[in-house]
């Protein structure tokens, strides 16, 4: 068989599942390309290559996990996120566009500032410690996650784009990851944890929900949980030694209200915003201390 053929026979298969000729096209491209070792451009001239066996059992392998929606990202087993590429399997969550703009929300805050201590909750990828170590060389940058196999990953996109990140296991703000924290130091506390509701099972694609983890998307208390405990948490910080700055948190927009409501009562004398997204979604929370 060659290229051309296996290539127009793939994309009229994953049209049939995506119900989408140009997103068929553009992930079969993306497909041939991993599988092959080629990029976009060796595909356009070399349409008439003949596939070896191996070569089309690596892609007839690749193209079994597509039809069956899992998402293209775990196949090329990369994610794009602001301007790198980032190592993602199912051990973490897929970094979303719109965490983007929480990283541009937070290197605002940090312009003019040294001697920062960032601390990146729950990292999954470590896509936002490691984005906020590179953009921010100087800053002492500290990432915590609960699953081991998410820190491997985190760990593993750190050391392959030289960021320097410490990195610790536990919940939220726990003991070992708060005694790494430089007492001298303005504090910026980063969080996307998980923050969907469960009952959002039923609505959500099937790409997500069957191949992303769980413990990454959803939280008890109508999502609410983990932003609110982090809230309790931080305030409890304030009472310390420990200089807060500022704290940022992604949320579901429905939880807007609410959240800025626990975000007011436990820090009254905090300036509150909600930030939307690029889709014009409320979508972050910023406790300014």
């Amino acid at each position: 068989m060659i290229l051309s053929t296996w290539l127009n026979n793939a994309e009229k298969r994953l049209t049939r599942v995506l119900k989408d000729k140009d997103l068929a096209h553009q992930d079969i491209a993306w497909i041939a390309c991993s599988a092959l070792y080629k990029d976009r451009t060796w595909l356009l001239t070399h349409e008439d290559q003949t596939l070896s066996i191996i070569q089309r059992w690596k892609l007839n392998r690749l193209l079994r996990r597509r039809l069956k929606d899992e998402p293209l990202a775990y196949l090329l087993n990369s994610a794009p996120f602001y301007r790198r590429d980032y190592f993602v399997d199912k051990r973490v969550l897929i970094p979303r566009p719109e965490t983007e703009d929480l990283i541009e929300i937070a290197l605002r805050r940090t312009e003019r500032k040294h001697h920062l201590t960032i601390i990146d909750i729950g990292t999954g990828s470590g896509a936002i410690a490691t984005t906020i170590a590179l953009e921010k060389p100087k800053a002492h940058v500290l990432a915590s996650d609960t699953s081991l196999r998410a820190l491997s990953v985190a760990k593993k996109n750190a050391k392959r784009l030289h960021a320097n990140v410490y990195f610790t296991k536990g919940s939220l703000l726990h003991t070992e990851l708060i005694s790494m924290i430089p007492k001298q130091d303005p504090i910026i506390i980063i969080a996307n944890l998980p923050y969907l509701p469960p009952s959002d099972k039923r609505i959500m694609p099937k790409s997500v929900t069957r191949f992303e983890p769980a413990q990454a998307l959803f939280a008890e208390n109508k999502g609410l949980a983990l932003n609110e405990h982090l809230l309790q948490q931080s305030a409890k910080l304030l009472t310390t030694s420990y200089s807060l700055l500022t704290l940022l948190l992604e949320f579901d927009p429905p939880q807007a209200k609410k959240l800025r409501d626990i975000a007011q009562s436990l820090f009254p004398l905090a300036t509150i915003r909600i930030h939307q997204d690029r889709c014009g979604r409320e979508r972050f929370l910023e406790v300014s201390i």
